[in-house]
C-alpha cells in the first residue's frame, strides 16, 4: 500500500558538541620547517615517469604560431597533450612573456588530461627558464602531488613558496589536507587542520572544513565529522549544504538514517537548502530499508523546497522495488518518468533488467533490455553482464553464450566478471571443458584471473570429481601471487571432504590453524563435513580438541556437532552437549532445539518431544516453520495430546514468523 501511494505521489502534477575525538592526536610540524630548505624531490618524475621524449624548453626551435591560434587548436583537440605541451613551450619563447595566468591554465588543463609526471617536468622547465610562477602555479603542482599519492612531495613545494617570498594560501593548505586523506594519513590530516586553526597561518575557510568532513566520512569518521558539523555551528564558519549532504550521506551509509533525517531538519531549521544530492542520500538510506511513506514524504518536500526528482533518485526508486521483488510498481515508475520528460538511462534500465532477473523472469527481461536500444541508448558491460547472470541461474547456458556473444559483436569487452559469470554457470552444470575454456581465454582478452575466478574453478572441480585438477589450480593460483581468501579455504576443505579425502582437508584444516587463519567458519565446516560423510570419531576429536584449547565456540558449532550426533545415533550425547552449551556461555537457539526435537519425532518419542517444546516456549526461544512442521508431525503421531495442544497454543500466541 506505501508504494502505491508513492507512485500515486509521483502521478501528481508538479511545477516545474564538542571538538574532535581525542583519536586524533597533534601533527608534527617539523615536515613544515623541514620543507622550507628542501628542494624539490626529483624522485617523483623517475617514479611516476617523466616526459624525457618530449623536447626539452632549450632545444626547441621550432617556429612557432602565434599563442591565440594555437589556444584555438587546442581548444578543439583537449585531449591532446602534445597539443598541450606545444603551446606551453611556444609560449615560453615569446617575448615578452605571457601572463602567468596563461601558463597556469595550460598547467590545469594538463592536470585534467591526468598527465601529472608532464606537469612536474613543465613546472621544473619553468623554474629554470626564468618563467615567472606564482601561488595558484604552486597550487596546481602541490594537486599533482597529492593526487599522485606523494603528498611528501607536496610539502616540499612549500619551500619553494618561502624561497620565492610568496605567502600562504588556504588554497595549498586544503590541497594538502585532502592528499593526506587520499593517503589515508587520517591523524595527520586532522593534525594539520588543527594546527591552522591554533596557530592562525592561514585563514581556513568552509572548504577546508568541507575537506575535513569529507575525508573523515570517506574513511569511516562519521561520528567525528558530526562533531566538526557541530563546532561549526557553534563557532563557524558556517557549515554550508555541501558539509551537511556530505555528513548525512555518511550517516546513511552507515545504515543511520533517522540520525541523517534530524540532520536534514536542523539545517533547514538553520536556513541552509538542501540540494538534490542532500534528497539523494536520504532516499537512498530510506529506500535501503523500504521506508517508502518516509520516501514518499520526503519527495514532497523537496518539490516545496524547489527541489525536482532526477533520473538518478527514480533509478534509486526503481532499483530498491526491484529488489523487494515489485516489478510492477518499478514499470510504473518508469512509465512516470517518461510522462515527465526524466527519461530512464542505461542505469535505470539495468535495475529493471536485474530485478527481472532475480525473479527468473528471462523473456521479460530480454525485453526490458531490448528497450535500452530502443530508447536510443547503448546497452553497457553491466546490462549484458546481467543478463548473461539470468541465464546462467537458470541453467540456460545456450542463451547465456548467445548474449555473451552480442556483446563481442557490439564492440563491448566483456570484463573478468563477466567471465567469472558464465564461468560459474558452466561449472553449476558441470561443463568443465567449457568453463577452463573460458578460463584459458581471460588472459589472451588482456586480464587476469582474479581470486573469484579461481575459487569458482576450485568448486566446479571438486563439484565433478576432478580433486587432482582443483589441487593443480590451487597451486598456479599461488604461484601467480593471489592470495586465497576465506572462501578459498572453505572450497577446499568442504570439497576435499565431499570426494572423501578427508585426511588432506584435515591436512589443510590443521595448516590454517597453524598459520592463525583458523575461525569459527573453519571449525563448523569441518565438523560438518565429516559428520556427513560418517566420520563422527574426527567430528568429535576436532571438536574436543577445540574446547581442550579453551576456544569459545558459536552457537553454529555447537549445533553442527549435536546434528552429527543425532545423525549417528548418539541422541544421549547430542542432549547432554546442549546442557553443556548453557554452563559455556553458549546459548542454543531456535535451529539448535529444531535438530533434536527432529530426532526425537523421528524415533517417535513423544514424551521427550513435548518436554524440549515446552522447554523452548519456557526460555522465550522463537518457533519457526521447521518446529511447526515437527508439532504437526507430533500430532500425527499422538492425536489430541493436550501437551502438543497447549505447545500449539504457545506458539500461536509468539507470533510466530
Amino acid at each position: 500500500m506505501e508504494t502505491l501511494t508513492l507512485i500515486s505521489f509521483l502521478k501528481m502534477k508538479t511545477k516545474r558538541n564538542a571538538n574532535l575525538s581525542s583519536l586524533f592526536t597533534k601533527m608534527s610540524w617539523k615536515r613544515l620547517r623541514t620543507a622550507i630548505s628542501t628542494p624539490i624531490s626529483p624522485i617523483f618524475a623517475a617514479e611516476a615517469g617523466t616526459v624525457s621524449s618530449e623536447p626539452s624548453l632549450r632545444a626547441f626551435h621550432s617556429r612557432p604560431q602565434t599563442v591565440s591560434s594555437n589556444q584555438s587548436k587546442f581548444k578543439k583537440s583537449s585531449n591532446d597533450l602534445d597539443d598541450a605541451l606545444k603551446l606551453l613551450r611556444q609560449m615560453a619563447h615569446i617575448s615578452p612573456l605571457p601572463s602567468v595566468i596563461e601558463f597556469n591554465k595550460l598547467l590545469c588543463r594538463i592536470v585534467k588530461l591526468k598527465h601529472y609526471s608532464a606537469v612536474v617536468s613543465l613546472f621544473q622547465e619553468m623554474r629554470i627558464k626564468g618563467i615567472p610562477i606564482d601561488v595558484y602555479t604552486i597550487n596546481i603542482l602541490v594537486d599533482v602531488y597529492c593526487r599522485s599519492s606523494r603528498v611528501d612531495c607536496g610539502f616540499c613545494v612549500l619551500g619553494v613558496v618561502f624561497k620565492c617570498g610568496l605567502e600562504f594560501n588556504v588554497v595549498t593548505f586544503n590541497t594538502l589536507i585532502k592528499g593526506l586523506f587520499l593517503d589515508n594519513k587520517i591523524v595527520e590530516a586532522v593534525g594539520l587542520f588543527k594546527k591552522l586553526v591554533r596557530e592562525n597561518m592561514c585563514k581556513v575557510d568552509q572548504i577546508t572544513y568541507g575537506t575535513v568532513i569529507d575525508g573523515l566520512c570517506k574513511s569511516g569518521h562519521t561520528q567525528n565529522a558530526l562533531d566538526l558539523l557541530i563546532v561549526m555551528q557553534e563557532e563557524g564558519p558556517k557549515p554550508d549544504t555541501i558539509a551537511y549532504s556530505t555528513v548525512i550521506d555518511s550517516l546513511c551509509k552507515d545504515r543511520m538514517v533517522d540520525q541523517a533525517l534530524g540532520l536534514l531538519s536542523e539545517m533547514i531549521e538553520r536556513g541552509v537548502p538542501p540540494n538534490i544530492f542532500t534528497y539523494t542520500s536520504l532516499i537512498q538510506g530510506l529506500c535501503n530499508f523500504s521506508r517508502w511513506k518516509e520516501v514518499m514524504k520526503l519527495m514532497n518536500e523537496m518539490v516545496l523546497h524547489n527541489v525536482y526528482p532526477d533520473v538518478y533518485i527514480f533509478s534509486i526508486l526503481v532499483d530498491a522495488l526491484c529488489k523487494e521483488g515489485m516489478l510492477e510498481s518499478a514499470e510504473t515508475i518508469i512509465q512516470i518518468m517518461i510522462q515527465r520528460n526524466t527519461y530512464p538511462n542505461v542505469v535505470t534500465y539495468n535495475h529493471l533488467i536485474e530485478g527481472y532477473c532475480l525473479q527468473g523472469r528471462m523473456d521479460e527481461a530480454r525485453k526490458a533490455f531490448g528497450r535500452v536500444v530502443e530508447s536510443g541508448l547503448q546497452p553497457n558491460v553491466w546490462a549484458y553482464s546481467t543478463l548473461i547472470n539470468g541465464y546462467c541461474k537458470i541453467k540456460e547456458m545456450d542463451e547465456a553464450r548467445k548474449v555473451f556473444g552480442q556483446m563481442v559483436e557490439s564492440g563491448l569487452q566483456p570484463d573478468v566478471w563477466t567471465y567469472n559469470t558464465l564461468i560459474n554457470g558452466y561449472c553449476k552444470i558441470k561443463e568443465m571443458d567449457e568453463a577452463m575454456h573460458l578460463f584459458c581465454e581471460i588472459p589472451q582478452k588482456g586480464f587476469h584471473p582474479n581470486v573469484v575466478t579461481y575459487n569458482t574453478m576450485l568448486q566446479g572441480f571438486f563439484l565433478v570429481g576432478r580433486c587432482s585438477a582443483a589441487l593443480e589450480l590451487f597451486q598456479e593460483m599461488l604461484v601467480a601471487g593471489h592470495k586465497p581468501d576465506s572462501c578459498t579455504s572453505c572450497v577446499l576443505l568442504g570439497g576435499l571432504c565431499d570426494n572423501g579425502l578427508v585426511e588432506q582437508a584435515m591436512s589443510v584444516y590443521h595448516q590454517l590453524d597453524r598459520n592463525g587463519n583458523g575461525s569459527h567458519v573453519y571449525d563448523t565446516l569441518i565438523i560438518d563435513k565429516v559428520c556427513k560423510i560418517g566420520r563422527l570419531n574426527i567430528a568429535r576429536d576436532v571438536f574436543n580438541d577445540l574446547i581442550s584449547k579453551g576456544r569459545r565456540l558459536n552457537v553454529k558449532t555447537y549445533t553442527v556437532m549435536i546434528n552429527g550426533l543425532c545423525r549417528g545415533g548418539f541422541l544421549d550425547e547430542a542432549l547432554e552437549l546442549l546442557r553443556k552449551m548453557e554452563k559455556n556461555d553458549c546459548l542454543p537457539d531456535t535451529v539448535t532445539y529444531n535438530v533434536i526435537l527432529q530426532e526425537f519425532v523421528r524415533e517417535k518419542k513423544c514424551h521427550e518431544a513435548n518436554l524440549l517444546l515446552d522447554e523452548m516456549v519456557g526460555k522465550g526461544i522463537s518457533l519457526d516453520r521447521c518446529t511447526f512442521f515437527f508439532l504437526n508431525d507430533l500430532l500425527a503421531l499422538k492425536t489430541g495430546d493436550e501437551t502438543v495442544l497447549k505447545v500449539i497454543q504457545k506458539f500461536a500466541a509468539n507470533h510466530v514468523k
